[in-house]
């Protein structure tokens, strides 16, 4: 058994998906071969290759990235951020909520409430706010606090708290 933190976990896996990455290269560059009959004999220009030993090596690492990826998984689904009733699944998924809201709000919060459209000959048409600016950029600026506040509590984690990988 190999115990660690999220961060490291993240490295591993992305070290074994470019190992990975490597082998299922070298089947699509040496599963066939080209010799010219001037080059010679093909068997003894032939590359080596191991296709069953190569598939066997690539499913070893599939299987240690499963196993990271459920260990992983069921510490994010069983650990809290301090301070908070979110487990680190529910914070992600807040998170991604919150990412995708707050950009919209701060928008809304920086307008004008009447701005000029266009205007054509003596006639000029003005686009007016429907809505409390100072409202909607109060609400972005505390939703990007709160995403703030979980990024800080979720990096702490990832990078000091440590689980266990089969």
């Amino acid at each position: 058994n190999m115990f660690m933190t999220s961060d490291y976990a993240q490295k591993t896996i992305k070290k074994l998906e470019e190992e990975k990455y490597q082998l299922q290269s070298n089947i699509s560059n040496y599963s066939t071969f080209v010799v010219s009959i001037q080059e010679g004999d093909p068997e003894q220009l032939r590359p080596e290759f191991d296709l069953k030993a190569t598939v066997e090596k690539i499913e070893e690492i599939e299987k240690q990235i499963l196993k990271i990826k459920h260990a992983r998984n069921v510490f994010n689904a069983n650990t809290k951020l301090d301070g908070t009733e979110l487990t680190i699944d529910v914070a992600l998924i807040r998170m991604s909520i919150l990412n995708g809201h707050y950009k919209r709000y701060m928008d809304m919060g920086n307008k004008q409430q009447k701005t000029r459209k266009s205007s054509y000959g003596d006639s000029v048409e003005y686009t007016y706010t429907n809505y409390d600016i100072a409202y909607a950029k109060e609400l972005g600026e505390s939703m990007y606090n709160e995403l703030l506040s979980l990024q800080e509590k979720l990096n702490l984690v990832n990078s000091t708290v440590i689980f266990e990988v089969e």
